[in-house]
């Protein structure tokens, strides 16, 4: 099954309303939108940087790597400054006491001197031979290389200077310590290896030379240059830390060195070995530890943006969008709009799964273009078909005002008719009508369709015109009218709608009137300060297909009486406290309308008291009222006003 159907057929009906060059504009927008993301990282670089830290944030707090060796940070803070018998730098050969020292009396299974000791003090290298020969006694320390990349105008030159060569070669292991910093200052990563040097992090010397295992050391040789996000599950936990200060001070504390991994550095902040990172302010020594854990535990993602990775992952999110927009999904803006704010989470935890860190930030903004350029187009065809549905209800509502008469009835014989209809919408379901027969009476009807709308106006429509043809027959009568309205709606509508219906013929020579009702509301007849219902029992017009007969009677028209027609509209008018109009009430405002009155100024009062019920709600139905005034010598004044 093509999933793309409907989408496609939106499509195409943009396509009648758009001009090709739009189409063109849009996909071009995508396109230049999609390659800018694409090609250019640093757009989306603060993003990244924000899910790398909350992944970062989220090892440290929930996953918690460790490794089966313990690690002390040895550090050099501003006490140990203070009480040291030398200044900083200290010479080679205090670093030779005090590195035998803490080998011979805390044993530690392996010793990284964050300390860079790239040349010899002085021209005497007596102390560098002496440093060295300690370094080579203990079998155990590492030390750390110099290793930068500096931006100049011929591009990015490497900075590499290794430990001096003796030291290097008396040193059980050495290595980088160098950490990349990002472009908004922070330390999130560490450089593993880099093929340009023969040289790997001090992490990984440190773990090969107490044989513990490296995950993925296959894939880390593989690679030109080696990056991995730090986990910093060290820092969240709390680093083991004692310094030098304190060890020197008693003897005992050489005890906690045995059979651990001995970090030696810097912590003082004169030294200035601090570093921004995602979880505040960390010293270099500090940030080794961590560098440690997270290679050992194996829990590292590494770091790379291929541009065909980047693709790759832009065009998911498009697709996923594209998805969302199929015939899978009914609700598709709701939809869009659910994934668009699920899918960060999603990706969050999705980004866990791979070695490599993945630029799920680009499925997420692949998604964002795609899906707002495809809800834009659609949000327009959806805005174009309203207007060409408000312009066919209005043009509708036009045709349909043009059935009701276009002026009242005057019979100097003493009658009056005038009516009003305020649709819900520009086109309604109410219908109503009167005109003079050719044998001299009077007809009159009032109809009410189930529901509003175009929809609705088309069945009035229909009456309209069966009304018409009734009515220049010579056998013409209510009962064989209202029959044929109901077959007529019952064959177009099957039962889908309805019509109630209430019609009279009045014979103004016999002061009679002949009422006929399907299923309407009762007129009302006002005669001084009385008002009377007239009910007729009977079925809406359209329910069955055989013709049944109406309700009839013959009613007396009495002297200055006034018969009042109207649509449920009225009685089921709302306020704000959902309490309806009701009959009581509205029989009552027509008792107590002034005698004399005329039908405009009747349905105008009413009318009034029905907003006021209101309290300003607008209707939800159709609202008509039809006035059949009686009153002998008011035809006059009537016929002036009209």
């Amino acid at each position: 099954m093509y999933p793309f159907r409907n989408l496609s057929l939106k499509l195409r009906s943009l396509q009648m309303l758009l001009p090709r060059r739009d189409f063109i504009t849009a996909t071009a927008v995508w396109l230049v939108i999609s390659a800018l993301l694409v090609i250019f990282n640093s757009l989306t670089t603060p993003f990244d940087n924000r899910l790398k830290d909350l992944k970062i944030k989220f090892n440290a707090s929930y996953v918690k790597a460790t490794i089966p060796a313990d690690i002390l940070l040895l550090s050099i803070d501003s006490e140990t400054l203070a009480t040291a018998p030398h200044k900083w730098p200290w010479p080679q050969s205090y670093w030779a006491k005090l590195l035998r020292r803490i080998n011979d009396e805390g044993q530690p299974k392996a010793l990284i001197i964050d300390v860079y000791f790239q040349t010899p003090e002085s021209d005497d290298d007596t102390e560098l031979k002496v440093f060295a020969e300690t370094i080579g006694d203990t079998g155990c320390t590492g030390l750390v290389a110099l290793y930068e990349e500096i931006v100049t105008n011929f591009g990015r030159q490497l900075k590499f200077v290794p430990p001096h060569k003796l030291l290097r070669r008396n040193a059980a292991f050495s290595g980088l310590s160098q950490q990349p910093i990002d472009e908004d200052g922070k330390i999130r990563s560490f450089l593993l290896r880099d093929m340009r040097i023969d040289c790997r992090h001090i992490a990984w010397e440190l773990l090969d030379k107490i044989d513990m295992p490296v995950a993925h050391k296959q894939e880390l040789m593989r690679r030109d240059k080696a990056v991995a996000l730090i986990d910093f599950a060290t820092s969240e936990t709390g680093v083991s830390q004692l310094s030098i200060k304190q060890l020197l001070e008693d003897d005992l504390h050489f005890e906690y060195l045995k059979d651990r991994i001995v970090v030696i550095g810097a912590t003082a902040p004169v030294l200035h070995d601090y570093h921004q990172t995602p979880l505040g302010l960390i010293t270099g020594p500090e940030i080794i530890c961590n560098t440690i854990v997270t290679l050992g535990a194996g829990h590292f993602q590494l770091l790379g943006d291929s541009m065909t990775r980047r693709l790759f992952y832009y065009l998911a999110g498009a697709l996923l969008a594209l998805l969302i927009f199929s015939d899978f999904f009914r609700d598709n803006v709701r939809q869009m709009v659910l994934m668009w704010l699920a899918l960060p989470v999603l990706l969050f935890f999705l980004s866990f799964l791979p070695l490599e860190h993945p630029p799920v930030i680009l499925t997420w903004f692949g998604y964002t273009v795609a899906g707002s350029i495809i809800f834009i187009l659609l949000r327009f065809l959806e805005i174009s078909e309203l207007r060409q549905q408000l312009l066919e209800a209005e043009i509708c509502g036009t045709i349909q005002k043009n059935f009701f008469p276009a002026e009242n009835l005057v019979d100097p014989r003493g009658l009056t008719c005038y009516g009003r209809c305020i649709p819900q919408k520009d086109a309604g379901g109410d219908f109503y009508d009167f005109f003079k027969l050719a044998d001299g009476k009077v007809f009159f009807m009032l109809g009410d369709v189930t529901g509003h709308g175009i929809s609705a106006s088309m069945i009035t429509t229909a009456a309209k015109t069966v009304v018409i043809l009734e009515s220049e027959k010579e056998n013409f009568d209510l009962q064989n009218l209202l029959q044929e309205i109901g077959y007529t709606i019952f064959s177009m509508t099957n039962k889908r709608r309805m019509m109630s219906a209430v019609a009279g013929i009045i014979d103004l020579e016999n002061r009679k009137l002949v009422l006929a009702s399907a299923g309407h509301l009762p007129s009302v007849m006002k005669l001084g300060a009385t008002a009377t219902e007239h009910p007729l029992p009977g079925l809406p017009l359209g329910v069955a297909k055989k013709k049944r007969p109406m309700s009839i009677k013959e009613i007396p028209i009495p002297e200055n009486g006034k018969l009042f027609v109207y649509s449920d509209g009225i009685i089921e008018g709302l306020n704000w406290s959902n309490e309806m109009l009701g009959y009581d009430t509205f029989y009552k405002m027509v008792a107590e309308l002034p005698d004399g009155q005329s039908c405009e100024k009747d349905v105008d009062d009413l009318l009034a008291q029905l907003k006021v019920h209101a309290q300003g709600r607008n209707f939800e139905d159709d609202v008509t009222l039809l006035v059949l005034d009686f009153a002998k010598g008011e035809p006059e004044k009537n016929e002036e006003k009209a």
